[in-house]
C-alpha cells in the first residue's frame, strides 16, 4: 500500500471512528496489511499526524513563494500573506484541526516537532528581511529569538481560528491583522497604540481566547 493511501486511510478512520486506533496492529489490520508494511513508512501512528501538519506549513510556504511579488513584500506583509493563505489551505480539513490539533499547554509542543522547524526556518528567513528593511529593529540577542516569537504566534493564530464560530471565520481574519500588526510594531519600536487596539480586540474575544493572552504576550517583546 502507498504512503499516501496510508494516510488517507488514517483520517479517514480517526473522523469517521471518533477516537484512535488502539494500536498499529489494530490498524494494519483494518487496512489488510502487515505492521511491516507500515513501518516502512511510518516510526508509530502518530508520526502520521505529526506529518500532516508540518506539511500543511510546507505547502503554505509553497504556495505563497510562488508568487513572484512575494519576496519584494515587507516583513510584515509576508507574514500576513503567509497566515492568511495557511488558514484558507487548512480551511477544507478543518475537521483534523478541530478534532485532532494537539493541545496548547505549557511549553509542550507534542506532536509538532516536524512543523515548528519548518516554520521557525521560513520565519527565520522574514526576520533577516525584515531586520535588512527595518520592520524589525535590530536589538542584539533578542532579535535571535524573533523566529521563536512568530512560531508561538503561528500557534496562537491555530488555536483561535480552531475555536472560532464567527461567520466566515472573520474573526480570524481580525485576529491575524491586528496580531502581526501589533507583534511587527512591537518589534520595530513599541507602539502604545497598536497594543491597545489589539488589546481592545482581545477583550473582545475574551471567552474564546482562554489561555491565549501567555502565548501573545510572548511573542510581543518587551
Amino acid at each position: 500500500m502507498e504512503k499516501t493511501d496510508i494516510v488517507d486511510r488514517y483520517w479517514t478512520f480517526l473522523l469517521t471512528e471518533g477516537a484512535r486506533p488502539k494500536s498499529v496492529y489494530a490498524f494494519t489490520d483494518s487496512l489488510g496489511i502487515e505492521e511491516s508494511e507500515f513501518y516502512e513508512s511510518f516510526a508509530g501512528l502518530a508520526a502520521i499526524e505529526g506529518e500532516y501538519w508540518k506539511q500543511t506549513v510546507v505547502e503554505t510556504i509553497d504556495v505563497v513563494e510562488a508568487d513572484e511579488d512575494f519576496v519584494g513584500y515587507p516583513a510584515d506583509q509576508k507574514l500576513l500573506a503567509f497566515f492568511f493563505t495557511y488558514i484558507t489551505h487548512i480551511q477544507k480539513q478543518r475537521s483534523r484541526f478541530v478534532t485532532y490539533f494537539p493541545k496548547l499547554g505549557a511549553l509542550s509542543d507534542n506532536g509538532l516537532t516536524g512543523m515548528k522547524e519548518v516554520l521557525r526556518g521560513f520565519a527565520k528567513s522574514i526576520v533577516a528581511s525584515g531586520v535588512e528593511d527595518g520592520t524589525f529593529a535590530d536589538r542584539k540577542k533578542l532579535t535571535d529569538y524573533y523566529d521563536s516569537f512568530i512560531w508561538m504566534h503561528f500557534l496562537a493564530v491555530i488555536r483561535f481560528y480552531i475555536q472560532d464560530e464567527s461567520e466566515g471565520f472573520q474573526d480570524t481574519d481580525a485576529f491575524i491583522e491586528k496580531s502581526v500588526h501589533v507583534g511587527v510594531q512591537s518589534a520595530a519600536h513599541g507602539v502604545l497604540e497598536s497594543g491597545l487596539d489589539f488589546a481592545r480586540f482581545m477583550i473582545g474575544k475574551d471567552d474564546r481566547l482562554k489561555g491565549l493572552g501567555k502565548i501573545i504576550s510572548k511573542f510581543i517583546p518587551e
